[in-house]
């Protein structure tokens, strides 16, 4: 029952990002250019997350520890800004719908990989027939949305 409701919490983070989308496309309107909402999106994102690292009493980390973590387990901001930035740059040429099946086509192609080998230290899943199935039909439901 318990991972029904990950499930679920997990569909709702999906919904968000189109929210999220939508509202960072839209602020780019408002600004001189693309980068600037991605900026915008991520020094919010930042004030947030330093709000709940106060409210929660977490210790920040020291540069030292900062200085022991391998240089490629940063690149998630890199990848993080990319991604804001796609889609604030994408979403007004293709649509919230097909930008995110694709990127969601995208996710899954690269998941199955890193689940298949064990990638960054996760759990290995074989790679399956249905798992490839769903991700073939989720590319032919990009073509079907942009119909």
């Amino acid at each position: 029952m318990t991972k029904y409701i990950f499930v679920i919490i997990a569909l709702l983070v999906g919904g968000f990002l189109s929210i999220q989308g939508s509202i960072n496309a839209q602020l780019s309107s408002f600004l001189r250019h693309p980068l600037q909402a991605s900026l915008t999106n991520f020094v919010v994102g930042t004030i947030v997350l330093i709000m709940l690292n106060v409210i929660l009493r977490t210790t920040m980390p020291t540069v030292n520890e900062l200085r022991m973590v391998p240089w490629h387990l940063f690149l998630g901001g890199v990848i993080g800004a990319m991604f804001v930035t796609s889609v604030v740059l994408l979403i007004p040429k293709i649509g919230v719908t097909t930008m995110l099946a694709a990127s969601i086509a995208g996710q899954l192609i690269v998941a199955t990989v890193i689940d298949h080998f064990g990638y960054f230290n996760v759990a290995i899943h074989p790679v399956s027939l249905s798992r490839i199935a769903g991700i073939i039909m989720l590319i032919i439901g990009i073509f079907l949305i942009q119909r």
